[in-house]
């Protein structure tokens, strides 16, 4: 566009061409290696690409010597680390404390910041901490604890870019915090998501609200066409079973992939849950 007054002749162009090629072959940055490796960003991406449990551990290491407050390499190197649930959460509160206290230093927790989290790209890392913090509490069965961790986090990113919603809207179920359920769903739209209408079907059967439960399982049906063929096979109904589903990179909303991505990340709810599943399979076979 800059130059579209110079495109006289084939050669004009075949020139600027040429012209950018140049550029942009001298332009390639060099491999990443220990070698060429200089930011704290830099060895923290060795950290990840690591063959090896010790390189990636001598790589986070350096990430944060040369950022202190590198809170993707701090959040790796607990994990490499420590190989015990409750320990993994010990470390996590207190990565979480100093993590809070640093950006409260830096003015991120004022008013015109807060709620806009993750929009400011200097606080995404922030916001990763914590949110692993909050799965591993969850492993830990500390739900509670967990609670007041996703909305806290919900506090600071309305937009909720981590999809910390959801795991709210399971631990309001768990808890059988109608309320809170509900507004929370309100609070983003009040959308037919399967991980808002399955849940929400599961709150009201444990209310014995028979009536609600079906109409939110109804939903969930007319929006995943696998829920038949999921409930079948999650109950033994079906000879098949789950082998052949690739849960790794992905999946497509509406599939049977998704209800057992719902299922695996949700199995504190979903594990005491089985008189619902055999009896959701019944009103779903009812469904026309």
């Amino acid at each position: 566009d800059e130059h579209s007054d110079e495109y006289r002749t084939e050669g004009d162009v075949q020139r600027l061409m040429d012209e950018f090629m140049q550029k942009y072959n001298n332009n390639i940055p060099e491999p990443l290696t220990e070698e060429t490796a200089e930011s704290s960003d830099d060895y923290l991406e060795l950290a990840y690409e690591a063959e090896s449990y010790k390189d990636a551990k001598k790589y986070a290491k350096e990430a944060l010597v040369r950022d202190p407050y590198n809170f993707d390499a701090e959040s790796l190197l607990i994990d490499l680390n420590v190989n015990d649930a409750t320990k993994l959460v010990r470390e996590y509160a207190k990565a979480v404390g100093r993590a809070t206290e640093h950006m409260r230093e830096e003015g991120y927790f004022e008013d015109d910041c807060v709620g806009s989290f993750w929009g400011i790209l200097e606080t995404r890392p922030y916001m990763r901490l914590r949110a692993n913090y909050v799965r591993w509490l969850i492993a830990c069965g500390m739900i509670g604890e967990a609670k007041g961790e996703c909305v806290e986090l919900l506090r600071l990113c309305e937009g909720d870019n981590l999809g910390m919603r959801y795991v709210l809207m399971h631990i309001y179920v768990y808890f059988e915090d109608e309320e809170g359920a509900l507004a929370l769903h309100k609070q983003f739209g009040s959308y037919d998501e399967t991980e808002m209408l399955f849940p929400l079907s599961v709150l009201y059967y444990k209310k014995s609200d028979y009536t609600k439960a079906r109409q939110y399982l109804r939903k969930l049906n007319g929006e995943n066409k696998d829920l038949k063929k999921f409930l079948k096979l999650i109950t033994g109904e079906s000879d098949r079973g789950f082998d052949g589903f690739e849960l790794e990179g992905g999946y497509r909303p509406g599939t049977i992939e998704e209800l057992m991505l719902e299922i695996r990340d949700n199995d504190f709810l979903f594990m005491t849950m089985d008189s619902y599943i055999e009896w959701a399979l019944q009103q779903v076979k009812r469904f026309k």
